[in-house]
């Protein structure tokens, strides 16, 4: 889990979307749960 704690910390950019896009391609597409962190900081950035 802290490997998500980390991407976390380095997807901090000002452009939510941007962000997601780099989380999401540093994901292997089997990895759901890296995946669904993803989702969760974008979801997190638009609010």
């Amino acid at each position: 889990m802290k490997n998500y704690d980390l991407q976390e910390k380095h997807f901090q950019i000002s452009d939510p979307i941007q962000s997601y896009f780099e989380c999401i391609t540093s994901c292997d597409v089997r990895d759901g749960r890296c995946i669904s962190r993803c989702v969760e900081i974008l979801k997190r950035n638009e609010n």
